[in-house]
């Protein structure tokens, strides 16, 4: 029997706990199950890559539970977003062909863009949406470079991964693809953002490709791998941004409709699993959009140590590719992605109720300044398990009153 979608908290929590008891692989750091899980599950893994063509849906069922240590995250990811095909056969070809492609729009939309002259950076006054000619292109290049300084990766203070973003080689990688994409994608152009959104992709590129866990990357790795290993991963970067940002375009296009529509459903799950925290919320006059409004636009990766990170984007990537192909209701066809959208969305509403007994005991000032800079340094992949557990259920338990789903996104559109 299906409680009612206002069960208490603690009902999520014991769910959750079951969902997630079969153990995770994690992204290096300490996941606690027990080896002979942790073997079984990484088996199971070797025995669905290893297929002449891989099952997508056995692929994805068993990354939503992490990606077991030891494998190619990078891979597995490609092949869950579609990028890298399923059949063993055609992927040599068909990656090389698709690295070619993005070398040919980089040397034609960037390399040979006049925004890149001496004088490009100032030259012109357009905005950075208009995307198209010198001044355009001119406002599109000045505002990613001025974005990029900005961009964090959230690690121990001890790491020296925080200051791989800071080197000249890996920022000049995020600007040409940021670029690229801006350039084919008039509609939306730059959004601010999405410099975050791109940083997994390249973190577990690295990660990958040099062999070291997120906490010892460091500058020394982009020279270790080569540039030619290097430039496949720029390469590999670029297309499954564009899969993945395809899915939830109108989050970045004119009026931003997608994300408008998540903030309602957020505010709307919020009222429904934690009623005394959405009153304090409206007593406080506190309105979630700017706060909800970042966390959908990068995807929570502003939000999240990068392990944690990568470890919920597991999950959201291969929710979308089980969902993908597929028809399931409102919530996949009317209202986005199944994982950066209709799962992201139920996770951020667990994240906010996660905080739930310190936000209720503030006031308007106290929660504005908490809710800009959540107090996640100390989180570790179990605590984004259980979130990722209660987001599921309440998923599976909203699904079963579709007049929820319904308005949630009929009030978004009006």
């Amino acid at each position: 029997r299906i409680p009612h979608p206002t069960a208490p908290r603690q009902f999520l929590l014991r769910k959750a706990s079951s969902l997630m008891t079969g153990g995770t692989g994690g992204s290096g750091s300490s996941s606690g199950a027990p080896a002979p899980k942790l073997s079984r599950r990484r088996q199971r893994f070797d025995a669905a890559l290893a297929l002449e063509s891989v099952d997508k849906k056995v692929l994805s069922e068993l990354a939503w539970s992490g990606v077991s240590e030891g494998l190619s995250r990078s891979e597995i990811w490609q092949l869950l977003l579609g990028y890298r095909p399923l059949t063993r056969g055609r992927r040599a070809e068909a990656l090389q062909k698709k690295r070619e492609e993005y070398q040919h729009l980089r040397q034609s939309l960037y390399d040979a863009s006049p925004a890149l002259a001496p004088d490009g950076e100032t030259n012109g006054s357009g905005s950075a949406a208009e995307a198209g000619g010198v001044d355009g292109e001119g406002a599109l290049l000045k505002q990613i470079r001025k974005d990029l300084p900005r961009t964090q990766l959230r690690i121990g203070a001890d790491s020296p991964a925080g200051k791989l973003v800071d080197n000249q080689q890996f920022q000049g990688l995020m600007e040409r693809v940021l670029f690229v994409w801006a350039v084919r994608q008039p509609a939306s152009g730059y959004v601010q953002g999405l410099n975050d959104v791109l940083l997994p992709l390249i973190v577990v590129g690295l990660m990958d490709a040099s062999g070291r866990p997120v906490e010892q990357l460091d500058a020394g790795v982009l020279s270790q791998i080569g540039e030619e290993r290097f430039a496949e991963i720029e390469a590999d970067c670029y297309w499954c941004l564009t899969k993945i940002l395809s899915e939830i375009f109108d989050h970045y296009t004119h009026g931003q409709p997608g994300i408008q529509r998540m903030v309602q459903r957020l505010k709307e799950i919020i009222r429904r699993i934690d009623v005394p925290l959405s009153a304090h919320l409206e007593e406080q006059h506190i309105d979630l959009m700017g706060t909800a409004f970042r966390w959908i636009t990068c995807l929570m990766v502003r939000e999240l140590p990068m392990v944690c990170c990568i470890r919920l984007w597991d999950t959201l990537i291969a929710e979308s590719a089980q969902a993908a192909g597929q028809r399931i209701g409102a919530l996949a066809s009317d209202c986005g992605s199944a994982g950066f959208e209709a799962l992201l969305v139920y996770f951020c509403a667990c994240f906010t109720a996660y905080f739930s007994a310190r936000l209720q005991a503030m006031d308007f000032e106290a929660m504005t300044f908490f809710l800009q800079q959540m107090p996640t340094d100390g989180f570790a992949e179990g605590e984004v398990e259980v979130l990722l557990g209660e987001a599921y259920v309440l998923k599976c338990l909203f699904q079963q009153a579709p007049r929820h789903l319904d308005s949630s996104c009929n009030e978004a559109s009006r």
